[in-house]
């Protein structure tokens, strides 16, 4: 991947596009039995302080707040380990209780990593997109969010599954759902249990 003012100029210059729900989001089951960071209040499905915390595929550790998305449920439970692929089909695991959440919403000025064009632009490839990133000192999807981040232009970057090949997921910069913006994203809860809107 291209560094540097490379990186930022590439950045500007790409082009960019809209995405809509429906997504669809795991969540841990006891993240949702109350607010987060021992906070009063209502559980927050759409928290994005979790990332930023700990550190994720294209979120620094004490980085931005991100959101993390997928396309399809399938991918979702892949990403979180719930499921694994073997020869047979998908099987899940024995793993602490997740709740799926599916959101809606419209978010402009995304990075679509799934084109090609976008990948030559900056210098990279799918496979440093989708490779193992955890012990990495700064792995360079994290360097692109942060340049991506620091651009101002760029509200979300899609990309390519890397535990469900031909999935795709969508991290959004949560802070960036701000007036003027007409962007957010919204948990689909007709119930209203667990209810969040960010932006719009």
């Amino acid at each position: 991947m291209v560094r540097g003012a490379k990186l930022s100029t590439a950045l500007s210059k790409a082009g960019l596009i809209a995405g809509h729900g429906p997504w669809s989001r795991i969540v841990g089951f006891r993240h949702l039995l109350s607010a987060p960071g021992g906070e009063k209040g209502a559980p927050q499905p759409l928290w994005g302080g979790a990332a930023g915390i700990h550190g994720a595929r294209f979120t620094p550790k004490g980085g931005f707040d991100s959101v993390y998305l997928a396309e399809e449920p399938v991918t979702a439970l892949l990403e979180v380990q719930a499921l694994v692929v073997i020869s047979g089909g998908l099987v899940p695991l024995r793993t602490a209780r997740w709740a799926l959440v599916t959101g809606d919403g419209i978010v402009s000025n995304v990075l679509d990593l799934t084109y090609a064009s976008i990948l030559k632009a900056l210098g990279t490839t799918e496979q440093e997109m989708t490779g193992a990133w955890a012990r990495a000192t700064y792995p360079p999807t994290q360097e692109l969010a942060r340049a991506a981040y620091d651009s101002g232009r760029i509200t979300g970057i899609k990309y390519g599954s890397a535990k469900h090949p031909g999935g795709t997921n969508l991290m959004v910069f949560s802070d960036r759902l701000v007036p003027p913006s007409t962007d957010y994203l919204e948990v689909h809860d007709p119930h209203g249990h667990l209810a969040q809107r960010l932006g719009g």
